[in-house]
């Protein structure tokens, strides 16, 4: 037998007739039991937060990334409708011109003539 091993007997029993060393095992084993459960918890928890922190930055990158994509071509309409002024101011004839300055605002081409 194994020499090492000592079984200690306390003399005070618990309400439910067990002796003191049984008590004593039990009370170790559900506090271990309790702290397991905890760091389980705080690691879900952790794994839970990490995910949510990932979401809402993932949700913020699409934000920003239509929002620069929508800068962009509003820029790209400015400078095609900045050249199509430039153009159009350099035809001579006033009709022509006014013809050309009405293609070129996109307010009358999309809303069609009048």
């Amino acid at each position: 037998m194994n020499s090492n091993c000592q079984t200690i007997k306390l003399s005070s029993q618990d309400p439910d007739h067990r002796d003191g060393s049984q008590l004593v095992l039990q009370q170790g084993r559900t506090g271990v039991a309790a702290r397991l459960r905890s760091n389980t918890a705080l690691a879900a928890l952790a794994i839970l937060v990490t995910l949510a922190t990932l979401g809402m930055m993932l949700a913020f990158y699409q934000v920003v990334r239509g929002a620069v994509a929508q800068g962009e071509s509003l820029q790209q309409v400015r400078n095609q409708q900045s050249a199509a002024f430039w153009r159009c101011n350099g035809v001579r004839g006033s009709i022509e011109r006014d013809n050309c300055l009405r293609q070129a605002d996109p307010k009358d081409s999309a809303g069609g003539a009048q």
